[in-house]
């Protein structure tokens, strides 16, 4: 039988792990499930025991099949041979009468494999979504939502900072106990579970920890030094997520942590005035290490460990915390109206640790509204 000359999309994954997937289906499962499309009909094929919430979950234009269902359709034999879904795939493009697909780049390896072997024309596509990168109004109300979930965490983690005293040997006492870095993480992810979000790998870094940018943070704080909080959850509701980073000193901040803090919040705040539709984020970022240059905070990306200013100015959030677009040297693409980007530059000192502030924008036809409402201060008492 004579193939179309159309070419088809589809993904085989879970969507709890998969952007692109949630995002062409609005379903989300732990468990792989087939999406296709083709010319503007998309399918999705689930097991029988998701076909309820499948139903419920997609958007209205997909149609929901089961995969006994899609077996009787496509002609598959009973037998092992539904137990394998390239024996699906295979199927299922003989009878839409499409071999030549389009994928992510991150379809496994052996399934892509094995399609070719049986004749299917796989082309992977990097950028495999792109209407992810510019979001919807509804869409816009999930990452503020996000964003919310991050300030709440926030919120508990500076209320125990509050309560916590300084002890003889300048460590942090919550109830005459060390404060403890994984507490903080604890206490930020379980008030963000309370309020319906999943909080992973938050960082709570302090001191010298706090000038490794991805450092989680371990052990005992100690008072007078800086401690940053970046709190990224995913709101479980809508797959949505947030982003939020503060630095803040329990008692008094060092004369040169307070140096950095006011050049990064100045920084911070040039970058956001800046944000509009056709702006690059190379230029963006280049405004934001010319005022960490003229205050005098030397960058060496050279050094081991790297000191200065030496990740992008920012990203793209949505169903992912790290998504198109950029906002960094390399981002020559104008932003768009409807882009969602993270504004988060910082300063590293291996000799004292750093200094980061994140906020949450969104770019509209006037310039950007900012989603983060979490106020900035350096010193709690």
């Amino acid at each position: 039988m004579s193939r179309k000359k159309i070419k088809g999309r589809f993904i085989y994954a879970a969507s709890e792990r998969c952007a692109d997937l949630l995002y062409e289906t609005g379903f989300s499962a732990p468990d792989p499930f087939l999406w296709y499309s083709v010319e503007d009909q998309s399918t999705v094929v689930v097991s029988v025991l998701e076909v309820g919430r499948a139903v419920k979950q997609c958007h209205p234009s997909i149609q929901v099949m089961s995969l006994p269902e899609a077996a009787r359709q496509w002609g598959m034999r009973r037998g092992p041979v539904r137990r394998k879904m390239v024996n699906y795939i295979v199927a299922m493009a003989r009878h839409l009468q499409v071999n030549a697909w389009e994928v992510p780049t991150y379809f496994p390896y052996g399934l892509a494999t094995e399609l070719s072997k049986r004749g299917l024309t796989l082309t992977p596509k990097s950028d495999f979504s792109p209407g992810r990168a510019c979001k919807s109004a509804q869409e816009i109300k999930y990452v503020r939502n996000g964003v919310r979930l991050a300030e709440q965490g926030l919120a508990r983690a500076l209320d125990i900072l509050r309560q916590a005293k300084i002890g003889r040997d300048g460590v942090l006492l919550l109830q005459g106990q060390p404060l403890l870095a994984e507490t903080l993480q604890g206490e930020i992810a379980a008030e963000i579970a309370r309020r319906g979000g999943t909080s992973s790998h938050t960082i709570a870094a302090h001191g010298q920890q706090a000038a490794d940018p991805h450092q989680q943070g371990y052990g005992p704080i100690q008072a007078n030094t800086p401690i940053t909080l970046d709190i990224f959850p995913r709101d479980d509701a809508t797959g949505y997520c947030g982003d939020l980073t503060r630095t803040v000193v329990k008692g008094k901040a060092p004369e040169i942590v307070r140096r950095a803090f006011d050049s990064v919040y100045k920084a911070q705040q040039a970058a956001l005035a800046m944000l509009r539709p056709g702006v690059t984020g190379a230029e963006v970022h280049k405004a934001v290490t010319e005022i960490f240059d003229a205050d005098g905070f030397p960058t060496d990306t050279e050094a081991k460990p790297p000191h200065g200013f030496f990740h992008s100015t920012g990203h793209g959030i949505g169903l992912e915390v790290h998504e198109a677009p950029s906002l960094s040297s390399a981002a020559a693409t104008p932003l768009l109206v409807g882009n969602i980007v993270t504004v988060e530059p910082g300063l590293y000192y291996p000799e004292w640790g750093g200094v980061r502030l994140e906020d949450v924008a969104v770019i509209t036809p006037e310039g950007y509204e900012n989603l983060t409402e979490a106020p900035i201060e350096l010193e709690i008492p």
